[in-house]
């Protein structure tokens, strides 16, 4: 999850990607369009990245979400993110309503 301090969702991924890519000996900095394929993520890179993800905002990624399209930069990431967390919130919201 984030250290509470703020810093932006883009920020954050960036930060992880740099950190994986940077573990290969790939030098980064990565922007937001950069395709991570390209710049040499591997299928296990992949992995590690969708977990770190689920791990820094505190999210599942569903099966069906994890394509390579979504992790194709920093901005697919983001949008998958942003998109995950959309899809989330209303559930979060009934499922409170019910318990009252």
């Amino acid at each position: 999850m984030s250290n509470g301090s703020f810093e932006s969702d883009e920020a954050q991924i960036a930060g992880i990607v740099n950190r994986i890519m940077a573990r290969r000996g790939v030098s980064g900095p990565f922007t937001r369009d950069s395709d991570l394929k390209n710049s040499g993520l591997t299928s296990l890179d992949m992995v590690n990245l969708m977990l770190a993800v689920e791990s820094a905002f505190g999210i599942m990624i569903p099966q069906s979400a994890m394509t390579p399209e979504n992790f194709t930069s920093i901005a697919t990431i983001e949008t998958l993110v942003s998109a995950l967390r959309t899809a989330v919130s209303p559930e979060i919201s009934n499922a409170a309503a019910h318990v009252e």
